[in-house]
């Protein structure tokens, strides 16, 4: 009975070992991936990845992170943040490994949905330091308060962790396409 109930215990183990792992592959399936547009105007590329969840947890702010690559302006990343609810984003901050970064706003308003979306300017280096970095926290700043999220290689339950290296090898393409 004893060998019966190993086996059973096991088996079961597995079987949710492959769940969890499962639903992060799915995770990643279902939300927005990497798309390049062509501008019908001046012929520009966009790199796009549409705004995903920026928290490895349900018990960190829920925030979503976004990025766009134009080749009209080839060393920035516009990258968008977002806060759930109706809320004037005023300013945007990341910890990459330790380094605080504070970015630039690149819209001068906050966009308001569902969610709050502002849009901010990052150079390149940094953003692709921040894709390969193991810890990411995310400040976002509103007008009298500021939440704070997660993400990077050590938190691979936060969607726009699997996000990062689609959207660079998309830019990389078209970095070399110049």
């Amino acid at each position: 009975m004893n060998i019966k109930y190993s086996i059973l215990m096991a088996f079961l183990s597995l079987l949710l070992v492959c769940f969890i792992n499962g639903c992060a592959s799915i995770n990643q399936s279902l939300t927005p991936g990497t798309k390049i547009v062509k501008s019908d105007f001046d012929n520009s590329i966009d790199v796009v990845q549409e705004p995903v969840s920026a928290a490895s947890s349900l018990s960190e702010a829920w925030h979503t992170l976004g990025f766009r690559w134009n080749s009209k302006a080839p060393d920035i990343v516009f990258v968008t943040a977002g806060a759930h609810g109706v809320t004037n984003i005023t300013g945007l901050s990341f910890n990459i490994d330790g380094k605080i970064v504070d970015l630039e706003p690149a819209s001068t308003l906050t966009n308001y949905d569902k969610w709050s979306t502002r849009q901010f300017k990052m150079d390149l280096p940094t953003f692709r330091k921040m894709a390969a970095a193991k810890d990411v926290k995310m400040k976002v700043v509103m007008i009298d308060t500021y939440s704070v999220s997660s993400f990077g290689q050590s938190e691979p339950d936060a969607v726009v962790s699997g996000k990062f290296s689609e959207f660079l090898s998309e830019v990389d393409k078209q970095l070399s396409n110049k």
